[in-house]
């Protein structure tokens, strides 16, 4: 037996696929050379392009129309609960269903949303409760695509390319994050909110459009390389049965429980603040929507360093790197917390991209190298629950910041993590041994 890139066993024998002279030179664009990749990645930069400025958008017109910080959290509450609800379905999606069909309904149904918001927008008849009804669709959309989106990528590119093809994605997505939320607080602040909104549709229906020039079945099968290779694949049963399948999967696999459960409470302890940010930039700063675009984009670019980084590091100490990593993010929410001055948030800002990218790329490569291929959308599903987690804590911290301000309810999550990580670090054996 021979161990692969990715930290699984080999059968002895098996020759890589990837020719001698390929694995020597720098492949750091290696996928693109796939034209069916090339399409995945074009249309996820659009529709995350969309999802950023909707973040933004709906964060800034919900607090002008009701001034409350409780209000962004229940819209938050709103977007979380159908997350949960519908991540674990949309792994057994991923798994039993062409990822093409359900990747085009999800954008074209995003598309007609953003053009119901524009179109109310545009009447003056945009209400508080219209906010609330689309970020509970919104989020039981995006469950429902999110494990396809990232577990298209294999069936495209295959296991050679698929690190490589992953890094790209995910560098592409803190572009837009950069890109996105700069577009939207701009259209906000010189044009509208209907303009706004209208563009997001725009980018959801080209998303869409890319989409269905993807291949109708995958290029890849990991099933069938396992199957060539000898390894026993547990096909889906259907129904609860492929939930029940999963769930075993990640309770009987050590590193998974491990990496999700930490992983849970570092995102609902750290990543509130992303969200409340249009209530900090407006109650505490005295700045607008064009400021905290300029803030959020800062942000993306530190995603991209953070990005970058993860991927020149090694593949060693990544359990340690994740606990660091997650201790820095605390430190510097606690300086956010204390500051008022919108040129020293900017620096702030960066850091808190950097470290948040970093957190989240150590937990991509993690997850991806600890489960099996036949269940990786449904442990992909649960992994990006933490986004519905993210939402749960920004409700506790909207209420928070009612009672308390928002700088004391983001800084005292800031030291509950602080002491979290540093408990992980000094007393949890199996975190620090991850590789």
């Amino acid at each position: 037996m021979s161990i692969s890139e990715s930290g699984r066993a080999e059968p002895a024998g098996a020759a890589s696929t990837v020719p001698v002279a390929q694995r020597r030179r720098l492949r750091t664009f290696d996928a693109l050379s796939v034209p069916a990749f090339r399409l995945v990645i074009s249309s996820n930069l659009m529709q995350f392009a969309g999802m950023q400025m909707m973040s933004l958008v709906q964060g800034v017109l919900v607090f002008r129309l009701t001034g409350s910080f409780a209000a962004l959290g229940l819209t938050a509450l709103a977007n979380a609960i159908p997350s949960l609800m519908f991540y674990p379905v949309g792994g057994v999606v991923a798994d039993r269903f062409p990822k093409k069909a359900v990747l085009f309904t999800g954008q074209a149904a995003v598309g007609i949303i953003s053009v119901g918001l524009a179109l109310l927008a545009a009447f003056g008849m945009l209400a508080y409760w219209h906010l609330l009804v689309t970020a509970a669709l919104q989020g039981a959309l995006q469950a429902t695509t999110t494990p396809s989106r990232h577990t298209i990528i294999p069936d495209i590119v295959g296991r050679d390319r698929m690190m490589n093809a992953i890094g790209l994605n995910t560098s592409g997505t803190n572009l837009m994050q950069t890109v996105g939320p700069g577009i939207g607080g701009a259209l906000i602040a010189t044009v509208s909110a209907a303009w706004a909104f209208a563009v997001m549709a725009a980018l959801a229906f080209f998303a869409a459009a890319l989409s269905a020039r993807l291949p109708r079945r995958p290029m890849y099968s990991f099933a069938e390389e396992s199957a060539r290779a000898g390894i026993a694949v547990q096909r889906p049963r259907g129904g609860f049965s492929d939930l029940a399948q999963g769930a075993r999967h990640m309770l009987h696999n050590e590193h998974l429980r491990t990496l999700i459960s930490v992983n849970f409470i570092i995102v609902l302890l750290s990543m509130p603040y992303s969200m409340m940010l249009p209530g900090y930039v407006e109650e505490v700063m005295k700045k607008g929507a064009a400021e905290q675009g300029v803030l959020v984009a800062i942000s993306g670019v530190g995603a991209m360093l953070g990005s970058l980084v993860i991927a020149s590091l090694p593949p060693r100490q990544r359990g340690p790197l994740l606990v660091g990593v997650a201790s820095i993010m605390a430190v510097t929410l606690i300086g956010f917390s204390l500051n008022t001055h919108y040129l020293v948030m900017m620096p702030i800002m960066l850091a808190l991209g950097i470290s948040s990218a970093m957190r989240l790329s150590l937990g991509q490569v993690l997850i991806q190298t600890y489960s099996e291929d036949e269940y990786r959308g449904r442990v992909v599903s649960v992994w990006m629950m933490q986004y519905s987690v993210v939402s749960f804590g920004t409700f506790g911290v909207g209420f928070l910041s009612e009672w308390f301000g928002p700088q004391l309810a983001i800084g005292g999550l800031a030291v509950v993590l602080l002491l979290f990580t540093a408990s992980m670090g000094l007393f949890n054996r199996g975190l620090r041994r991850l590789q």
